[in-house]
């Protein structure tokens, strides 16, 4: 590609636009090699970095790259915590919410995961086919997430509504996104402040109302700014890993079978799909002092969007690297993120992830996709499968088959 063409793709790169988003890696592959730090356009322009060293670089140093600003392009209309923050102050959040995200804490809602895993493929098992989108995945994930916030699940259509609009409007409507944002504000801030007046109860609401960070309890406020990222780590990015997932074990049954026989280990497989997929597409830093990254100069207040997506596929550092390779290692990816701001919920991603593949190729193990599947994609910093239609041996609800425990 000439100097000028590939000034052009990356001057009209534009990570919400469906049409780019539908299979951006050719266009990655094309910054990578000719322009690792260049500028786009649009949203009034900003930086985009598309190797893995210099993506690890912008998620590493929050010196110079900060996260104080937001991390979204467009940005979001509420500052979130702790996302939305650069140590120290960053690590005192995070401090109060680990012990809710370790591996012995997020083991404990397996059995809750499974069941409504069981109870979704239930719903359609016998009819021999489905959407996984809709039918199984996006219900699967506020099933679990919701519970842990205080959230009740009558409101999952609302909140899920919400959720996808402040995620993908943003491009498009901002009155809208405006809109949605003060409906999910006004929800959560008469929740926190309903939830002042009740006996504590122990979930992670109920861990924020009780805890403090320098010797002060934690506003409502910034209660609701907490909440927020957790619904939109949790609503929609373990999605998309899962989605692609399930799609190349249909196109790969030979990879199916080697992970129900234990030939290939389900933690690496994993974090191969986790890779594969790249949930977050690219996240934004705010340039805090001037610096030269990839030979481009950069001045305080310049916009820089690291591309998790391109960073991923960097054969750099990853042969094979638009190969889904379930035994890949070692696998250095960046889909979990990296620095201060590594994702907070990814082990309980982990564990959603193998217990939802393994109940479906427990259950489901001949389900196709049609041959001439062509997959859509939903555009924005989190890139996920619009559908995933499947056919399947028609099956028996699980009230009529043997008990599947422990296969989790």
């Amino acid at each position: 590609m000439e100097p000028d063409q590939i000034q052009t793709l990356m001057a009209a790169f534009d990570h919400t636009s469906e049409a780019q988003m539908r299979d951006p890696h050719p266009m990655y592959r094309a910054f990578r090699t000719q322009c690792p730090v260049g500028r786009s356009e649009q949203h009034g322009g900003f930086f985009v970095v598309s190797s893995y060293e210099l993506v690890k670089t912008v998620f590493d140093d929050y010196a110079r790259f900060s996260s104080t600003e937001g991390v979204g392009i467009p940005p979001h209309p509420y500052k979130m915590l702790p996302i939305d923050l650069d140590p120290p102050q960053q690590t005192k959040f995070r401090r109060v919410l680990n012990p809710r995200f370790t591996v012995e804490s997020v083991s404990a809602l397996a059995p809750k995961v499974e069941a409504k895993v069981h109870e979704l493929i239930d719903a359609f098992i016998e009819r021999g086919h489905a959407d996984f989108a809709a039918q199984l995945v996006r219900p699967l994930l506020p099933a679990i997430v919701l519970p842990l916030l205080g959230v009740p699940m009558s409101d999952q259509p609302q909140m899920s509504a919400w959720i996808e609009y402040l995620t993908r409007g943003r491009a498009n409507d901002l009155a809208g996104v405006a809109k949605a944002g003060e409906q999910i504000g006004a929800y959560l801030m008469g929740l926190v402040a309903a939830r002042r007046q009740q006996p504590p109860i122990d979930d992670i609401m109920g861990l924020l109302l009780s805890s403090e960070i320098d010797g002060k309890p934690l506003s409502d406020g910034e209660i609701f700014r907490v909440l927020l990222i957790i619904l939109f780590g949790g609503l929609d990015t373990t999605s998309a890993v899962m989605l692609e997932a399930l799609l190349h074990l249909s196109r790969n049954p030979v990879d199916a079978r080697r992970l129900m026989s234990g030939e290939l280990d389900w933690a690496r497989a994993i974090e191969e799909f986790v890779r594969y997929a790249s949930p977050i597409q690219g996240l934004r830093r705010t340039v805090s002092e001037a610096t030269v990254l990839g030979g481009q100069v950069l001045v305080p207040g310049d916009w820089v969007f690291g591309l998790h997506g391109s960073a991923n596929r960097d054969p750099a550092v990853f042969k094979d690297a638009d190969r889904c390779v379930l035994d890949r290692t070692p696998n250095p990816h960046l889909g979990f993120g990296s620095g201060a701001h590594i994702c907070l919920g990814r082990n309980l991603a982990r564990l959603e992830i193998r217990i939802l593949l393994q109940t479906v190729l427990h259950r489901i193990p001949d389900y196709t996709t049609p041959s001439d599947f062509d997959p859509e994609y939903l555009a924005g910093e989190a890139r996920g499968m619009k559908s995933l239609p499947v056919r399947f041996t028609p099956g028996r609800r699980r009230a009529n088959v043997r008990s599947t425990e422990g296969v989790a």
